[in-house]
């Protein structure tokens, strides 16, 4: 199903709200999930696991804390929507040092949170790279604001049917080291967003589907008043 990015950035903002998502972690969503998209990612899979996972229970609407060791593997599930906004914010205090490794909680969705830590690094002009290695792929943001995604060797992927995964994040001062196959670069990224800007996105329409039922939610259900008072046809068509 092809979509303008804009359609989609909307739809994500109200499946977001219709889970009870606050306004701003909400609206966080929208740059990484719309990115992962355009860059042949199936972004659209990665926000609607992430969302069915806090409105089942299955995940904690709560800001992890990052800093806190006893935390690093919290007992209940973190939510990779709330891990990505408290590890971008810390993104902006110089975190992590350089040469630290930092071993992120098991979430659901690892492209969702590795996607945001790129594109926030990347925003910052920092000078030195960030490494965040995901299940699948390797992430890296370097002081050129260019981003290189690697696809890792099969035998170091997360075994296939297994969505969850740890992120591991280190700032370095060296980047790309040549090993993978690079499926995101500065070119790439540039002629994928171009056919974005030509033809719109591609999402499936079954989950589409799925993230309009959560933005259904923000819809007030009809009532008699409405019926009289509002735009259209009255309580009898002929009205």
């Amino acid at each position: 199903m092809r979509q303008s990015s804009t359609e989609f950035s909307q739809l994500l903002l109200k499946a977001g709200r219709g889970v009870g998502l606050p306004l701003g972690v909400a609206e966080d969503l929208i740059v990484p999930v719309i990115w992962l998209q355009i860059c042949g990612f199936p972004g659209e899979c990665e926000v609607q696991a992430a969302l069915a996972a806090l409105d089942e229970g299955r995940t904690e609407a709560r800001f992890p804390d990052l800093f806190n060791k006893e935390e690093a593997i919290p007992s209940g599930r973190v939510s990779a929507v709330y891990l990505a906004t408290a590890a971008c914010d810390l993104l902006q205090l110089d975190w992590p040092e350089i040469g630290e490794e930092v071993l992120l909680p098991e979430i659901e969705s690892p492209r969702l949170v590795a996607a945001s830590l790129a594109l926030s690094h990347r925003l910052l002009r920092r000078k030195h790279f960030l490494k965040i290695v995901a299940p699948d792929e390797v992430f890296i943001s370097g002081p050129g604001a260019e981003i290189i995604c690697v696809g890792k060797e099969p035998q170091h992927r997360t075994p296939s049917g297994r969505r969850e995964g740890v992120i591991r994040l280190s700032a370095e001062q060296s980047g790309f080291d040549g090993a993978g196959t690079v499926l995101i670069d500065r070119v790439k990224e540039e002629r994928f967003f171009e056919v974005c800007r030509l033809k719109g996105l591609c999402a499936s329409p079954a989950i589409i589907a799925q993230l309009k039922a959560f933005s259904d939610r923000l819809l007030v259900p009809e009532s008699e008043h409405s019926l009289k008072f509002g735009a259209g046809a009255g309580i009898v068509d002929s009205d």
